[in-house]
């Protein structure tokens, strides 16, 4: 797992998940089980697409990005900030 966390890896068609973050009350998205992925790194994606679906909601990118912020949090970007709904996993 820890080795797919390399700033500037790509990583393949990841199923993700929409969730309540308690600690900024805001939808946001994470990798599901099973995938090597820690489940509770961010996915950065489209608000809007986030927004327009109930909290729970499946989802699969194309690839993302580990990326890192200035504070030094790892996080994963959507490739143009694309994801889609899925019906199952």
């Amino acid at each position: 797992m820890k080795d797919l966390l390399v700033i500037g890896n790509i990583i393949n068609n990841v199923k993700c998940e929409s969730f309540m973050d308690p600690e900024t009350s805001r939808v946001r998205v994470r990798p599901l089980e099973g995938q090597g992925l820690p489940t509770n790194i961010l996915i950065e994606c489209s608000s809007e697409e986030r927004k327009s679906h109930p909290v729970g909601t499946k989802f699969k990118t194309e690839n993302v990005k580990v990326c890192k912020k200035t504070d030094g949090r790892i996080y994963l970007r959507a490739k143009d900030q694309w994801i889609c709904k899925i019906q199952k996993v």
